[in-house]
C-alpha cells in the first residue's frame, strides 16, 4: 500500500510539472503573438528580421556588398612640392639701347636742307652700316662783290657750285659725332671787270709795274676758275638716319682742298702793245698768287634733316 501511495505521489508531481511547463510556455507565447499582430512596429525596430522582408510598401534593405578581393598595396607616392609663391608684379626691365633702336627702325634714308659757306643746298643720306653713312648733295649761291688787288678794284660776280659726295663715320654709333671724308665736284668760279678810281679823262690802270691809260688798255677783265674736283675732310655732329629719328639737326665743319685757282686776265689793248701784254702777264701772276689763299676753302654748314 505504501508503494502505491508513493507511485501516486510521483504521478501527481509529474502531472503538475507537465501542466506548469505548459502554462509557462503559454505565458511566454503571448508577447510573440502580440508582436505578430504589430509586424510593422517589429520591422521598424528590427529591420533586419527575416519576417520584415515581405512587408508591403517597404523597400527591402539591400544585402551588404560582398567584400572586395585583396589588392596589391599602392606604391608610395612622392610628396607634392608646394606651389611657388606668386611673384609680385614689377616694372619690366628696360630694353638695351641697340634693341630699342631696332624696334624703332625707319627707312634709313633722309633728305636735308643745308645752308653755309658752300651756299644753299640739299642732300640725300643713306645708311650703309649702323655707324657708316653715305650722302650726296648740291649747293650753290651767286652774289656780287668787289675785289681789290694791286690797286685795281674788280666788280666781281661769284658763282658757287659744288656737288659733294661724302662718307660719314661714327666712332660711337650711339653718339652724333662723326668724321667725314669725300670728294667734291667743284664748279666755283668768278669773273670781274676792273674799275677805275679817277675821272674818265684821266682814268688809268696800274698794271704790273707800269701805268696805262684806260683808253689804251680797254676793258680789263679777270676770270677765276678752280680744278673740277676737290678732296674734303672734316668733322660734324648729327646723324640724319639714326634709328627711330624722323626730324633732326646736323652741322659740318671741314676744309675743301680746291687748290690754287686758274686766273686769266685779258685786255683788248694788249694785242697791239707788247709792253702792256708783258705787264698784264705779271699782273695775272700776282692776282693768281693773291687768290691762292682760297685753295683751302672753309666749309661750315648746318641743316635740318627728315628721315622717311
Amino acid at each position: 500500500m505504501a508503494q502505491n501511495f508513493s507511485l501516486s505521489i510521483k504521478i501527481f508531481y509529474g502531472v503538475v510539472g507537465i501542466l506548469t511547463t505548459l502554462a509557462i510556455d503559454a505565458s511566454l507565447s503571448q508577447p510573440l503573438q502580440a508582436q505578430d499582430t504589430d509586424l510593422e512596429t517589429l520591422c521598424r525596430l528590427f529591420p533586419l528580421n527575416s519576417r520584415c522582408q515581405q512587408v508591403p510598401g517597404r523597400t527591402p534593405v539591400p544585402p551588404a556588398p560582398a567584400p572586395l578581393p585583396p589588392t596589391q598595396p599602392l606604391p608610395p607616392t612622392q610628396p607634392v612640392p608646394p606651389a611657388p609663391r606668386p611673384v609680385p608684379p614689377s616694372q619690366p626691365a628696360p630694353l638695351p639701347p641697340r634693341t630699342l633702336r631696332l624696334l624703332e627702325e625707319r627707312s634709313g634714308f633722309a633728305v636735308s636742307g643745308t645752308v653755309g659757306t658752300p651756299g644753299i643746298g640739299a642732300q640725300v643720306t643713306g645708311r650703309i652700316f649702323p655707324n657708316l653713312n653715305a650722302r650726296i648733295g648740291f649747293s650753290g649761291l651767286s652774289f656780287n662783290t668787289e675785289f681789290t688787288e694791286s690797286d685795281i678794284t674788280y666788280e666781281t660776280d661769284v658763282d658757287l657750285r659744288t656737288i659733294p659726295a661724302f662718307v660719314d663715320y661714327f666712332p660711337n654709333e650711339d653718339s652724333g659725332f662723326r668724321l667725314t671724308g669725300g670728294l667734291v665736284y667743284n664748279g666755283n668760279q668768278a669773273s670781274g671787270v676792273a674799275q677805275t678810281s679817277t675821272s674818265a679823262a684821266n682814268a688809268s690802270y696800274q698794271i704790273g709795274n707800269s701805268t696805262f691809260p684806260v683808253a689804251q688798255v680797254g676793258t680789263l677783265e679777270a676770270e677765276v676758275d678752280f680744278p673740277d674736283f676737290a678732296p674734303y675732310i672734316g668733322v660734324g655732329w648729327g646723324n640724319p638716319v639714326a634709328f627711330g629719328k624722323r626730324w633732326g639737326f646736323f652741322m659740318d665743319l671741314g676744309v675743301m682742298f680746291q687748290r690754287s685757282p686758274d686766273v686769266s686776265l685779258t685786255a683788248p689793248g694788249a694785242a697791239s702793245n707788247p709792253i702792256l701784254a708783258s705787264e698784264l702777264e705779271r699782273e695775272r701772276e700776282d692776282l693768281e698768287d693773291a687768290l691762292g689763299r682760297f685753295r683751302f676753302y672753309p666749309v661750315l654748314q648746318v641743316g635740318v634733316t627728315y628721315q622717311f
